[in-house]
């Protein structure tokens, strides 16, 4: 999907939360995206202005056993600068992102609301953005297969910059003739297209000639991107749409998180999952819209 500037500025405006994900008739994953996109360039501006206060909201969690009101960053980063002030490693944060139950009552409580509310900085949101990554790949694989075009992927080139897919000559694929191509689960505003141009796609050319890139997830309009379109197939409806389907007669027990995680990991290639109250709420919360598993029936 292309946006012009205007509509993608008041998209942009207008979502804030992930709730804020059914106030318009857009694609799910094109909002999902731009609202994360939005958060994490947040995130970058004024993280600096906490990261050495760490101290201070440890102290303040002592005395209030809450988080303070001034610390507007989102779940998981909070949580990570308090147990920053307790002295854990980096390691022993990512442990416990994970077992929140290896914490005292207290503190598993509040780290286990972080994680299942995160939806850029927690284990499952990083989980969902492999995943949706995964998809995009998968697609691109299967078009090439299907067109008997050989290929060469990241890992096999073993090269320091490479490109998703690699083809040893120039090719004629959907109207363009290409060395390589790259694909990305976002949307390309200017700024990240921006990023990425800096980071990978000018070298690419350099090295190896034009490619082609796609953005899954959208992109503004005249920027010298694909949007997916040109891949049609029930695959690319796990990134735009993000629904995920649950059936009430097959439950399934366990610990959330780490379900939550798993249903993700399955996303890309299973399309009803058991029912767990806590892990659709989780799951809720990490973009997805929840269904039954029968036509538009809300879980």
């Amino acid at each position: 999907m292309r946006l012009s500037v205007e509509n993608y500025l008041t998209l942009r405006r207008n979502l804030n939360r992930i709730s804020d994900l059914e106030k318009f008739q857009v694609p799910r994953g094109v909002m999902h995206a731009i609202l994360m996109q939005k958060k994490v360039e947040s995130v970058k501006r004024k993280y600096h202005l906490f990261s050495g206060r760490t101290k201070e909201i440890l102290q303040y969690w002592n005395e209030r056993k809450r988080l303070p009101e001034w610390l507007t960053l989102t779940p998981v980063l909070k949580v990570r600068l308090l147990l920053k002030g307790m002295d854990f490693s980096t390691k022993q944060i990512n442990k416990v992102l994970r077992n929140p139950n290896e914490l005292d009552e207290e503190l598993a409580k509040l780290v286990y609301d972080a994680v299942s509310k995160d939806f850029i900085y927690s284990p499952i949101a990083a989980k969902l953005q492999w995943t949706l990554g995964k998809i995009g790949e998968r697609i691109i694989k299967n078009k090439l297969k299907s067109l008997g075009i050989e290929f060469k992927t990241e890992k096999e080139l073993r090269m320091q910059k490479t490109p998703d897919f690699f083809f040893e000559e120039p090719l004629d694929f959907l109207g363009r003739r290409i060395r390589w191509i790259e694909s990305k689960a976002l949307f390309a505003d200017l700024k990240t297209y921006d990023l990425y141009f800096r980071k990978q796609i000018s070298k690419y050319q350099e090295l190896f000639g034009d490619g082609l890139v796609v953005f899954w997830r959208g992109s503004l309009t005249g920027l010298p991107v694909s949007d997916g379109s040109e891949f049609e197939c029930d695959l690319k409806n796990k990134l735009l749409e993000m629904k995920l389907y649950v059936s009430k007669s097959d439950k399934v027990e366990g610990d959330p998180l780490k379900l939550a995680e798993k249903f993700i990991e399955e996303y890309i290639s299973q399309d009803v999952f058991p029912y767990n109250s806590k892990v659709i709420r989780i799951l809720r919360n990490m973009g997805f819209k929840i269904l039954q598993n029968s036509p538009n029936k809300e879980a």
